[in-house]
């Protein structure tokens, strides 16, 4: 009986034991962390590369680290800053700053006009992205603050180290396009259905389309091909048609890639929808762009025989989309 209880209090010994282990580890991590955060006045001393936005300056994965003590951000620095009501942290580089300074005299520029942002106001944008971040701020808000919004600056970096938090950071991503897709399920726009092509991938959707009812493309049934990038809503999705089909906005191969004004990466914007993009898609069925097309060919027959151009649209659709 002695015998087991000892055995009981030497088991709970180590047990406790583990448990202060743990729990000195957690509170030496902890104060490791805010000793940082003291040390370089930022909220988030140490922070990962999430998307491609800023290549080939940084990739995804790279480890930054950060320092928020300087007075104000300068022209070209990379910096971190957060949206508010967001918590995922964009790293891009200041392209503008206010007050703003002469590159060659080094001066403070004085402000034309009194609407002109105050001071610690900047604009920021990524190396790889074509237009600036100002379609990524709150809304209403066309600067960030220097003392409100910026986590801190880079003044150093580790490359990739930092890859396993992308396949934790992405579950927010994630969790946007499992809503867009249950709303696309529960009332889905007229004409188009959407289901994943294999239940383990979220970004990769089939969609069936309905040729609208009037256009040469009518009653016909169209596959068409949703790939979502993992940087979404950042990035705009790519669309195709899986049905072979007679339009100046796809090209006539195997891709059937869709040429789509709003999925440029200079006119994408992260608040954009999904189901505005499949809408978008099946209105260029009614409506073509011949302007805008990829299909040269077929855009001038469009414009110039357009009854040769219904009825080739029309054999097409009889002859891949109804059968």
């Amino acid at each position: 009986m002695l015998s087991g209880l000892s055995s009981n209090l030497t088991s709970a010994r180590q047990t406790l034991t583990q448990v202060l282990n743990f729990a000195l580890v957690l509170s030496t991590a902890f104060m490791l962390w805010k000793g940082l955060s003291i040390a370089t006045a930022s909220s988030s001393p140490i922070v990962v590369v999430l998307s491609g936005s800023m290549e080939p300056a940084f990739q995804r994965g790279d480890l930054l680290f950060l320092w928020n003590r300087s007075p104000r951000a300068e022209l070209g620095e990379v910096v971190v800053y957060n949206v508010k009501g967001k918590d995922i942290p964009i790293v891009h580089r200041v392209v503008r700053t206010f007050p703003e300074v002469d590159s060659k005299t080094k001066r403070v520029v004085e402000p034309s006009d009194s609407s002109a942002p105050s001071n610690d106001m900047l604009l920021t944008k990524g190396d790889n992205n074509i237009a600036d971040d100002t379609e990524l701020y709150a809304r209403g808000q066309d600067y960030l603050d220097r003392r409100e919004d910026i986590v801190g600056s880079v003044r150093g970096y580790i490359p990739s180290v930092g890859y396993v938090t992308i396949m934790l950071s992405e579950h927010p991503c994630q969790k946007r396009i499992a809503k867009e897709l249950a709303e696309l399920v529960e009332s889905p726009p007229e004409g188009i259905k959407v289901e994943l092509a294999d239940e383990s991938d979220l970004y990769q959707w089939n969609v069936y389309m309905e040729g609208p009812e009037g256009s040469s493309f009518q009653n016909g049934n169209f596959l068409v091909k949703l790939k979502l990038p993992t940087e979404y809503p950042f990035k705009p999705p790519a669309v195709s048609f899986g049905t072979k089909i007679y339009h100046p906005n796809v090209t006539n191969d195997d891709k059937g890639s869709m040429c789509l004004g709003m999925l440029r990466p200079d006119e994408w914007k992260p608040s954009s929808k999904i189901a505005a993009v499949l809408q978008f898609a099946r209105q260029l069925l009614v409506e073509p762009m011949p302007d805008d097309a990829v299909e040269g060919r077929i855009a001038e027959q469009y414009k110039n025989d357009r009854a040769r151009y219904d009825e080739l649209a029309k054999e097409w659709t009889r002859k891949y989309a109804m059968a």
